[in-house]
């Protein structure tokens, strides 16, 4: 395995798969890192001070599609995006009517899913709906868990964050709508291939046998969280930032799922469709070519 590296994680409960990969040793002298936007990761990719790394699956893509050698190795996770809401009234999109929703990210992948699953429900989330937006996912969870806002779109393990930390103040948080559950029954497949493991070309050139090794290796720490959840969630604490209790409630509802990118690609481009008819620019118009999608 190649050493030295620069191995930026998504803030997420699926990498820790790829923070279990660190701790076996099968990156010696690896340096893990937490990016905290989307702009970050891009320029990080882009200088090649990351050449792996977790991430939404079009943010890889997108850089593709604009020259930048990148690819995807794998997809690591199934959709984690839920209505967190404080109304025990709201259980479907259609109860979202009128009512004020706190999205992340805006204009980015996590507001498109939402607004494509509300669409398929039949809804005009800019007319039906008043939404508002901060920038980071952290952010939404901590105004919805105070109070400060009703209800908000959030992802794992904020999620699974604001809950706990509403409950130590006596309030309770509901997860009222799983978007995974809706693209599905909308669209079929296996879900929404959110989360993947992406992988510069320099890398590749230096290890060609570096896709095969990793998708094994993903498998088997998927196991190994599965059989020891315990210490999966002190390794979360000490390589993703999410404590423990969080870890071990949010990795229950992030659809950790390892496959190869070309086993995933049907998903990847439906996922990648839906979101070009939305916002052509978040995959630079267009799908990725073959070579994107790598194969164990």
């Amino acid at each position: 395995m190649p050493s030295g590296l620069e191995i930026l994680l998504a803030p997420t409960t699926a990498s820790i798969l790829l923070a279990r990969l660190v701790q076996q040793g099968l990156f010696p002298d690896a340096h893990l890192g937490l990016w905290r936007g989307p702009d970050q990761l891009r320029a990080a990719i882009v200088t090649r001070k990351s050449q792996l790394f977790t991430a939404p699956t079009n943010l890889p893509a997108n850089l593709a599609n604009r020259g930048v050698p990148v690819k995807l190795a794998a997809v690591i996770g199934m959709g984690h995006l839920i209505i967190v809401t404080s109304n025990p009234n709201i259980r479907n999109f259609h109860d979202l009517a009128g009512q004020k929703i706190l999205e992340f990210f805006p204009h980015d992948m996590p507001a498109l899913v939402f607004r494509a699953c509300a669409m398929m429900e039949g809804m005009n989330p800019i007319k039906d709906m008043h939404l508002s937006a901060v920038g980071m996912p952290m952010e939404a969870a901590k105004m919805v868990a105070s109070g400060q806002v009703e209800t908000a779109l959030l992802s794992e393990p904020w999620a699974s964050a604001a809950i706990l930390a509403a409950a130590q103040h006596g309030r309770i948080l509901y997860r009222a709508i799983n978007l995974q559950d809706v693209w599905i029954q909308h669209l079929g497949g296996d879900g929404i291939p959110m989360l993947g493991v992406g992988i510069e070309n320099s890398l590749l050139t230096a290890q060609p046998d570096l896709p095969i090794a990793l998708l094994g290796n993903l498998k088997q720490a998927q196991g190994w969280i599965a059989k020891n959840p315990g210490q999966a969630a002190e390794l979360s604490g000490s390589t993703l930032g999410i404590s423990p209790a969080v870890f071990t409630e949010a990795v229950k509802h992030s659809q950790i799922v390892v496959k190869s990118a070309a086993e995933a690609r049907p998903d990847l481009e439906l996922f990648y469709k839906t979101l070009l008819k939305l916002s052509p620019d978040i995959l630079g118009g267009r799908l990725p070519d073959d070579s994107f999608y790598l194969s164990a």
